[in-house]
C-alpha cells in the first residue's frame, strides 16, 4: 500500500481504493476535521489533477469523480481551492513523490474502471464521502442535526432572530426532503443551509431571519459545518431514492403506500404552516393540497 502525506491528511492507496484520513490540528479546515476519514473507490475516479505549485505554496492533487459520485460538486462549490475531501496539498520538498503517486492513482483508476464487475453506483460512492449519522453541526444561529431518518433545525444561538427564537425548532422526515441547498457567506451576506421539501415551492425570496427552512452561518463560523450537513443530506436522499431502496418522490401517476402517505400528510401539514404564515395564498394552498391528496 502506497502512502502520501499532505498538509491536512494522509492518502493510502491500494489496488481498489484511496483511503483518506484527516488531521485534527488547528489549521486543518473544519470540514475535514468533522469528516475525519473517507474512502474513494478507484473505479469512481475519472480525473487526477496534479499541480506542482512552487516553493511557497507547494503541490496540489485533486480527484475528479464520475457523475453523481461527488456530493460536494453538486453544491456548486466556488473556486479550485474550496474545501473538499478530494483535494490534498503538500510541501514543495515532497513534490516528486506526490507527482509519482498521482500517476499511480490515474493508472490504477483506469484499470479499476476497465475491470469493474457490474456497474458503479455513484450514490454509494457519495455516501462514503460525507458524514455518518447521527450528525450535528452548529452555527451562531443554532444547529442542524440528522439521525439518518429525520432532519432537525433548531434556532437557539445568540444570532438567531426573534422570529426563529420564538419558533424554536422544526423537524422534517428525510422522505419529505427533496434536497439541501448550501450557500457560503459572501462579504457581509450570510451563508445558509436550506431544506427544500418535496412539492413545496416558496413564492419569491424570504429573508433568512424569517425563513424557517434555513440555518444561517456568519463569516467562516459554521460555513463548512453546514456544507458537510448539506452534502450528507443530499447523499442520503439520493441513496434512499434509488429503485427499491426507501421512499422515492411520488410522480403524477403514482399511488402512495403507507410510508408515502405519511410523507404526503407531513407535506400538507407543512403547507398549512406556510399558509398560516402568509407565504402561500389561499389559492396556492388549495391547489397544492389537492395535488397531494390526489396521490393517495
Amino acid at each position: 500500500m502506497e502512502e502520501l502525506r499532505g498538509h491536512h491528511g494522509t492518502w493510502r492507496i491500494d489496488d481498489e481504493t484511496v483511503r483518506i484520513r484527516f488531521e485534527s490540528g488547528r489549521k486543518v479546515p473544519t470540514l475535514l476535521k468533522s469528516l475525519g476519514s473517507c474512502t474513494v473507490p478507484l473505479a469512481a475516479v475519472r480525473e487526477v489533477d496534479f499541480d506542482r505549485g512552487d516553493r511557497k505554496h507547494g503541490w496540489r492533487l485533486r480527484l475528479g469523480l464520475a457523475d453523481g459520485a461527488d456530493p460536494y460538486a453538486a453544491l456548486g462549490l466556488p473556486g479550485r481551492d474550496s474545501s473538499t475531501p478530494l483535494l490534498l496539498t503538500g510541501p514543495h520538498d515532497t513534490e516528486l513523490v506526490a507527482e509519482y503517486l498521482s500517476e499511480q492513482i490515474a493508472s490504477s483508476a483506469r484499470y479499476a474502471g476497465e475491470t469493474l464487475a457490474g456497474e458503479l453506483d455513484p450514490r454509494q460512492v457519495a455516501l462514503g464521502l460525507v458524514g455518518r449519522p447521527p450528525l450535528q453541526v452548529r452555527t451562531a444561529e443554532g444547529s442542524a442535526s440528522f439521525d439518518g431518518a429525520r432532519v432537525r433545525l433548531q434556532w437557539d444561538g445568540w444570532l438567531a432572530s426573534t422570529a426563529k427564537e420564538k419558533e424554536k425548532a422544526r423537524d422534517y422526515r428525510l422522505s419529505e426532503v427533496l434536497e439541501a441547498e448550501w450557500r457560503p457567506p459572501v462579504d457581509v451576506t450570510e451563508g445558509h443551509l436550506r431544506i427544500v421539501l418535496r412539492g413545496v415551492t416558496l413564492p419569491g425570496a424570504t429573508e433568512l431571519a424569517n425563513d424557517f427552512f434555513t440555518l444561517a452561518s456568519h463569516g467562516t463560523k459554521g460555513s463548512e459545518d453546514t456544507l458537510l450537513m448539506a452534502a450528507t443530506l443530499n447523499a442520503h436522499i439520493r441513496a434512499a431514492d434509488a429503485p427499491g431502496e426507501g421512499p422515492a418522490a411520488l410522480g403524477a401517476g403514482d399511488r402512495a403506500d403507507d410510508g408515502g402517505g405519511e410523507a404526503v400528510f407531513a407535506t400538507i401539514r407543512e403547507l398549512g404552516r406556510l399558509h398560516s404564515e402568509g407565504l402561500l395564498t389561499d389559492e396556492e394552498f388549495s391547489a397544492k393540497k389537492a395535488q397531494l391528496l390526489d396521490r393517495l
